[in-house]
This record gives structure tokens, sequence and C-alpha cells, in this order.
């Protein structure tokens, strides 16, 4: 049977609130981190990490703007599907299988195929992340200024960026999605992945998207 939990938005940033406190829900992050203590989550246990390469816990707790325990990776989902439907604040995991389409992750974080323009692209579905962002800011002609943002990631912290609102073709419909214009410190993660741009929890809650993390399938229904 499947299970689901009650997720909120926290400054931009999925969070689900547990036993143990506050937990950051990071689709962009590899691994989960924390102190030494092993969490379970929609029926699936994690370890917690002190550290992941130059990162670690305790300079990520200290630079978010609010109060956590600790941060849930994408290996806290590595053999499951889970359905995020963060408009409705619910992240619920799926027994079988889901519509969608197969596509290459990224570090085990979901990527998917969407275009702005004629510009075909692909994104990391990153829910640490508040805004969405392109690592080409060429792209920015393509859309509508939208000034300047303060937006903030756990393993960036917070900073300030020009942002663009740009017509986004993504799971056959059309929506508008303002994106930021990367950051070097991003600019540098992105050109890491192999991906030309963040999706953030701003796009998450446009519609559901299901991930299905072991076939590396994503389903989405925006709109």
């Amino acid at each position: 049977m499947s299970q689901s939990i009650e997720v909120i938005v926290c400054q931009g940033i999925l969070c689900a609130d547990f036993n143990e406190g506050r937990l950051v829900i990071d689709t962009g992050s590899p691994v989960s981190l924390g102190p030494n203590i092993a969490v379970k989550i929609l029926g699936a246990g994690v370890q917690l990490s002190l550290g992941f390469g130059n990162y670690t816990w305790e300079s990520v707790r200290q630079s978010l703007p609010f109060d956590a325990v600790g941060l849930v990776g994408v290996d806290a989902f590595s053999g499951s599907t889970i359905g995020f439907d963060v408009g409705n604040q619910i992240l619920t995991r799926i027994d079988g299988p889901i519509e969608g389409d197969p596509v290459p992750f990224a570090m085990g974080s979901p990527v998917i195929e969407c275009s702005i323009g004629e510009e075909k692209l692909r994104c990391v579905l990153d829910t640490g992340a508040g805004l969405s962002y392109l690592r080409d800011s060429q792209l920015a002609v393509l859309g509508q200024k939208n000034g300047s943002q303060t937006d903030f990631h756990p393993m960036l912290g917070e900073f300030e960026v020009d942002t663009v609102a740009c017509s986004l073709m993504a799971g056959g419909k059309l929506t508008t999605e303002i994106f930021g214009l990367a950051t070097d410190n991003l600019l540098a993660l992105l050109q890491n992945a192999g991906v030309d741009g963040v999706l953030g929890t701003s796009f998450f809650a446009q519609g559901v998207v299901e991930v299905d993390f072991a076939n590396e399938i994503v389903g989405l229904s925006m709109g």
C-alpha cells in the first residue's frame, strides 16, 4: 500500500517534519546529510552522512535560513517511485509503474527534457532550490526581465541573482517559469552535472511530478 507524508515549502525549499525534527527534502543532493543517525521516510530507511565531498552537514546547517536537523537526498529514494504534489503539500510513495519518459539522471537526481522557444534543455529537478536556473545566460533574451531576487541553496548558501520570466514547454504543457541566471558557483555545479539548468520547487508547485528513481523515469502532470 502506498504511503504519504505531509510536506511544506520553507523559504522556497521542500521540507518535512519528522520525530527527529525538520528535514530538508533535496532531490538535487546525491546523499543525505545530517548527524550520524538513520531516519525513515516513506517506508525506506536512510543513513544521514556527516559530509559529502567538500560539504559538511554542519556548514549546510549553519547556512540554512531556518532550523533543520538534516537533509534527505536522492539516496533515500533510490529504489522507490515518489510522487511530488507540492501544491497540495503531499509526498507519496507510489507502488506500481508510472507513465513517463526515461531520461539519464544526473548523479541520481531526476532530469527532464524541456524547451524555451526552439532551445531544447536538460534540467535537473531540484526541490532544494527555490528558484529555477539557466546555465546559458544568453537564453534570457527569450524571456522578460524580472529584476533581481535573493535565493538560497543548501549547498551554496544565500545569494542574489538576476531573473527572467520564460515560457517553458515541459511535459507537453506550456507554463511560465521564473529563472535565475546561474552564478559562478552554481554554473560550476551545472557544468559538472552535464545539465542545462535547474527546475526548482517553484516548478514542482505547478503540477504533480512523479519519479521512478529505480528505472530513471519521470512523469509530469502540469497545470
